[in-house]
């Protein structure tokens, strides 16, 4: 989880978060320039406050054997925190009326030769949000130093998870992608963009 103080969220000297959020591209967009990747830009991402996801998998403690094959894997909720930008009242509409978000992409981004690049980006897909929750911070009495942020959470029924490798000179090395799909309970996994297999999460 990455959490950020209220000093270094407003300090503009400060590269505070490396996470960034795009929700079904509905943001304003944070990142621009020739030394970002494009994908940030055309994906309009947020900057992400906090960001938390959590998941279990159920065996049978009797068991005399080591296999976890039949346990099953629990998702819970994955929450998040974000400034209020434009995205606030997407998101808050999607809970009112209980509707689906295609997608909700979270990056990690790092700066690699100069540049802002994904080095690890989690699509959820059938998103649905469960709760929301404003949060205000009042550090101290001198003007403009509320921060007023939106804390939400949501589930998914497919999660993608991709890890992108670079050596020391910043030279692609290929990557690693997981696929869950909780509502099938398949697990696909393939490195480089090739291969993989699928393997029952049962």
């Amino acid at each position: 989880m990455t959490n950020l103080t209220i000093n270094e969220i407003k300090s503009p000297t400060i590269n505070s978060s490396n996470m960034y959020i795009d929700v079904n591209g509905q943001g304003k967009g944070t990142l621009t320039g020739t030394d970002v990747d494009p994908d940030l830009v055309s994906a309009k991402v947020e900057r992400l406050l906090s960001f938390k996801e959590h998941m279990t998998r159920e065996v049978n403690e009797a068991s005399e054997s080591n296999l976890f094959s039949a346990g099953q894997i629990n998702a819970f909720p994955v929450k998040a925190t974000i400034l209020k930008t434009q995205v606030d009242p997407y998101v808050r509409q999607a809970f009112y009326s209980a509707t689906c978000i295609p997608q909700i992409t979270i990056y990690r981004v790092s700066i690699i030769s100069g540049v802002y690049k994904i080095t690890e980006k989690i699509v959820y897909s059938d998103c649905y949000i469960l709760e929301c929750e404003s949060a205000q911070s009042t550090e101290n009495s001198a003007i403009h130093t509320d921060l007023t942020a939106l804390d939400f959470a949501f589930r998914a029924n497919q999660r993608e998870e991709t890890l992108y490798f670079f050596d020391q000179e910043g030279t692609p090395q290929g990557q690693n992608v997981t696929k869950i799909n909780f509502s099938q309970g398949t697990l696909t996994s393939s490195t480089d963009g090739g291969g993989g297999g699928d393997a029952a999460v049962s």
